[in-house]
């Protein structure tokens, strides 16, 4: 009974999670749009443009991108192996998602090292607009393979659940007979 109970917590969290970065990329978003609108009015109308504006929209498309990322394996709309799924049977089908799941993982653990290298490698240098760090553009790398390898491993945890719990159902049916 306590594991479902943690189950659950694990579940809100997981979802919880989901709901903030959609709410980030919003933000992101819109700020983006904004940004870009307000330069090419002031260009096209006063012949002026704030010389930040460049750098942060930039930097915002960048973060929107990577938050797409991981919200695109939390709900499955990533490029996926369904072309090669007709190739397999149907009893392979669900090991073929997990081996997606598992090379997914590996892609977000590889941000996740290699975005972290990126920063440290990056975090002293200075744009020139802003003055920030440019470790600000890359920050989000690590963050968002991080988030890749949480939700694919949620995945992989679900679909082996689901095998249990289609097992069960089977076994069920076999008595029932």
């Amino acid at each position: 009974m306590n594991r479902k109970r943690g189950h659950g917590k694990l579940r809100r969290a997981l979802d919880f999670l989901e709901v903030l970065i959609t709410y980030i990329g919003i933000i992101f978003l819109i700020l983006m749009i904004l940004i870009v609108t307000m330069t090419v009015i002031t260009r096209y109308t006063i012949n002026f443009t704030f010389r930040w504006s460049d750098e942060v929209a930039l930097l915002l498309m960048i973060w929107f991108g990577f938050i797409g990322i991981a919200l695109g394996v939390k709900s499955s709309i990533h490029l996926s192996l369904e072309f090669f799924m007709g190739l397999f049977p149907d009893r392979l089908e669900k090991w073929v998602y997990q081996f997606e799941n598992i090379m997914v993982g590996f892609f977000g653990y590889s941000m996740f090292y290699y975005g972290i290298q990126l920063y440290s490698r990056t975090k002293k240098t200075i744009l020139p607009a802003t003055m920030w760090s440019r470790g600000l553009l890359y920050i989000i790398i690590p963050v968002s393979g991080a988030f890749v390898l949480i939700f694919s491993i949620e995945k992989f945890i679900k679909n082996l659940k689901k095998k249990e719990i289609n097992i069960e159902l089977s076994a069920e049916k076999g008595r029932e007979v």
